[in-house]
């Protein structure tokens, strides 16, 4: 992507670029060197909240509130249904762990930008923060201390149970489940696709953007080119169904155990500015979003 600009002001922010060759507001858009673009990280649960609110209402987009009772706040999801005959449905969550600010803010940057113009013929649902009080802690726990994202497998957790019933009757095509790797200075992802040569031209995206982690080891798993590895279709199923024998399921796994199999799990390095961890979010999604349309176009 070309991108044409300067420095300038627009609805409060500074240091943002008008790419005009898409016609939109881009902080993410590759930065002249040395120059920093600014994010808007969210103070609290309570600001995500008002920025959702405020973004949907202006789009004229649905936004779904989900009580989560016991915590007296809502789990937010905002459904854009497609511009064009829909060739597919993505989902979005972001936010499983409090210390992971980037996705959260990519998600707000989403909806507040329009973002998901760019896209006119795949709908999308995002769910901007899964964790609220772990986001308003800065923990990858939740307030009582639970990593929601080993609790998939039941409904024993209050924000688990909501989010669980809030997509019980949803059939996604694929989705993204955004994190970050607070200790690491490189992207990688676990990438799952029908067609294998989309991780590493998600991961070629992202590249354009910010550093891909160049070790051997990715959360003491292997990792090739920015992708942890796990084998073939066939080595792959046995392998998930060894590690969701224990009951500890992320997210993926509840709906791998659904039946959905093209996912990937984003990881931004922590390491590095926020910045260039929103805007390899971003390419991330962007790229998977491309593939995804020029596949299902292509098969129509």
């Amino acid at each position: 992507m070309r991108v044409r600009g300067g420095m300038v002001s627009h609805k409060g922010l500074t240091k943002v670029w008008f790419d005009t060759d898409h016609g939109r507001w881009s902080r993410y858009a590759k930065q002249p060197c040395g120059i920093e673009m600014i994010v808007r990280k969210p103070a609290d649960y309570a600001e995500i909240t008002a920025r959702v609110e405020t973004a949907a209402a202006m789009a004229g987009l649905e936004l779904t509130r989900y009580p989560i009772a016991e915590l007296g706040l809502d789990l937010l999801r905002v459904d854009i249904p497609a511009r064009e005959p829909a060739v597919a449905r993505l989902a979005v969550f972001a936010g499983t762990h409090g210390d992971e600010p980037a996705p959260v803010v990519t998600m707000l940057e989403f909806l507040e930008q329009d973002l998901w113009k760019r896209s006119p013929s795949v709908a999308f649902s995002v769910f901007p923060c899964l964790n609220p009080t772990g986001f308003d802690l800065g923990t990858r726990e939740n307030k009582d201390g639970i990593d929601l994202n080993r609790q998939y497998a039941r409904d024993e957790v209050p924000e688990v149970r909501t989010l669980r019933a809030a997509v019980a009757n949803d059939s996604f095509d694929t989705f993204v489940d955004a994190h970050e790797d607070p200790e690491e200075v490189g992207f990688y992802t676990y990438a799952f696709f029908s067609d294998s040569s989309w991780p590493r031209l998600i991961v070629e995206a992202v590249a354009e953007h910010g550093p891909i982690i160049d070790t051997p080891e990715a959360d003491d798993h292997p990792v090739e080119g920015g992708v942890v590895a796990h084998g073939d279709e066939e080595t792959r199923d046995e392998r998930f169904r060894e590690y969701m024998a224990d009951g500890e399921w992320p997210l993926p796994f509840y709906f791998y155990d659904r039946g959905i199999r093209d996912f990937m799990t984003t990881e931004t390095p922590g390491m590095i500015a926020l910045s260039t961890r929103v805007a390899m979010q971003h390419a991330a999604r962007d790229r998977l979003v491309d593939l995804l349309t020029a596949s299902r176009s292509a098969d129509t």
